[in-house]
């Protein structure tokens, strides 16, 4: 296998895609062959690539094969290509920070840090502020989650809490309106 997320929930890696447009089976001991075995000299020969997961995901975009070029084919460090495919897989997966949130955050960051060189107390302020409210937050989207079916374990997960522990944190937030069991 080849790359994991940051959630270790998902362990991509290159799918060989055969001429009938059908990956190669696994080995008799259950292991999958990596892609560039499949290079025509024991066997099928793979005429492109694809992204692929551990959970079952299989990227639909056919990607082409350079055995000469390992790094080409698995496209690594590109926009595009098996690697790519399986980001995109895991993003949507696992949900996808969007970017104007991550620039808040980043401008929040870099605005207590001006604030830490001249201004610490203000930077106590605005960090002991940010550190207040952040419970709340998290037990108001977490009650909207459960509010819309979302189990109490994935509800855990971003927070790498197991389902009960979930439960337990984002049912009893003191002044919280939400009662949710």
């Amino acid at each position: 296998m080849g790359w994991i997320d940051e959630s270790g929930r998902h362990e991509g890696f290159v799918a060989a895609v055969l001429a009938d447009g059908g990956e190669p089976g696994p080995q008799p001991d259950g292991t999958l062959m990596p892609w560039w075995s499949y290079n025509g000299a024991d066997g099928p020969r793979a005429v492109a690539v694809k992204g692929a997961c551990a959970c079952g995901w299989r990227g639909s975009a056919a990607h082409p094969v350079d055995f000469g070029d390992d790094e080409a084919t698995e496209a690594y460090e590109g926009d595009t290509g098996p690697y790519a495919d399986w980001e995109r897989h895991t993003a949507a997966a696992e949900g996808l920070i969007p970017r104007d949130v991550e620039q808040l955050l980043g401008t929040l960051q870099r605005r207590i840090d001006e604030l830490s060189e001249r201004q610490q107390l203000t930077a106590l302020r605005v960090a002991a502020r940010v550190e207040g409210l952040a419970p709340m937050w998290s037990a108001a989207a977490a009650q909207a989650a459960h509010r819309g079916l979302v189990t109490w374990e994935a509800i855990g997960a971003p927070f790498g809490l197991s389902g009960d522990t979930a439960r337990v944190r984002f049912t009893s937030i003191p002044g919280s309106s939400d009662s949710l069991d």
